[in-house]
């Protein structure tokens, strides 16, 4: 009976040795494999030969779309700084059109590889991705109607305003403390302006004169003591050095050699 009992005992033991084993096995695979997917994301691009830049496709001038689009129907300064990025970098650029609100979230699950869309660099964003050189510095300015009796910032007390979801404006408008109403695109904001549902939209610089340009009746307003400088920037996944040293290599000679500048001369001067 003792011979049974201290064989039972050997199989017991060494049946949790086994388990034990096992488990520390499957944790060990869990990790690595955790490690094998971060390295995929890291060289998503170079496997695929594709660089895929997120953006939101209603923001002109950096970016809409057109039919003769600079990637494929896409067009707009941030459009040519994507393809002069992907072709610095031996990359073929694709174009992901998203929602603004939700570019940040796509980056992080590995839908895309780095966001392009006007993208102001905050501390907030900072916290969710890591951001480029600046490479474009704008500010927020209002559009009215002409005649409107909105001269400055502290005029839109009490107004009705329109902001875009997610943009810029939406966030100094309600630091500001104004109520206002969101609407996913720009051109939406306009037609509110314009069909007299709001009395001021708030907006980033560039992209107001396009509206103005394209709708009679329409004035810009500025408020330099209460818009301050904003700086874009493009986003990539937190952790992605590799990609981001090469963006801001690509940027920094753009910089330099005044492509940027001229992109967004050419642009703004055809509005």
């Amino acid at each position: 009976m003792k011979k049974i009992i201290k064989i039972l005992s050997i199989v017991m033991v060494l049946a949790i040795a086994v388990c034990s084993l096992a488990s520390c096995g499957t944790d060990n695979a869990v990790t690595a494999e955790a490690g094998k997917a971060d390295e995929a994301t890291q060289a998503n691009q170079a496997k695929s030969g594709d660089l895929i830049f997120g953006t939101n496709a209603e923001f002109p001038p950096f970016e809409y779309v057109s039919a003769a689009g600079v990637i494929d129907t896409f067009d707009g300064i941030d459009m040519q700084i994507a393809k002069k990025i992907a072709e610095d970098n031996g990359y073929t650029p694709k174009i992901s059109n998203i929602e603004f609100d939700s570019l940040i979230i796509s980056l992080q699950k590995g839908q895309i590889d780095a966001i392009i869309a006007g993208m102001t660099i905050t501390e907030d964003r900072k916290e969710s991705v890591d951001f480029s050189i600046p490479y474009y510095t704008a500010t927020q300015v209002m559009i009215v109607k002409d005649g409107s009796e909105i001269k400055k910032a502290a005029d839109m007390d009490g107004k009705t305003i329109a902001v875009v979801q997610g943009y810029t404006g939406e966030t100094v408008v309600e630091k500001m403390g104004y109520e206002h109403v969101s609407f996913k695109k720009g051109t939406e904001c306009i037609m509110e302006l314009v069909n007299g549902k709001c009395d001021v939209v708030v907006i980033d610089s560039a992209t107001a004169q396009k509206y103005v340009a394209d709708n009679d009746g329409l004035v810009i307003v500025e408020d330099e003591s209460a818009f301050e400088n904003e700086e874009y920037g493009i986003a990539v996944k937190k952790g992605n050095t590799q990609l981001l040293d090469k963006i801001n290599a690509s940027i920094e000679t753009m910089l330099a050699n005044g492509t940027i500048s001229s992109w967004a001369a050419q642009y703004t001067d055809n509005l």
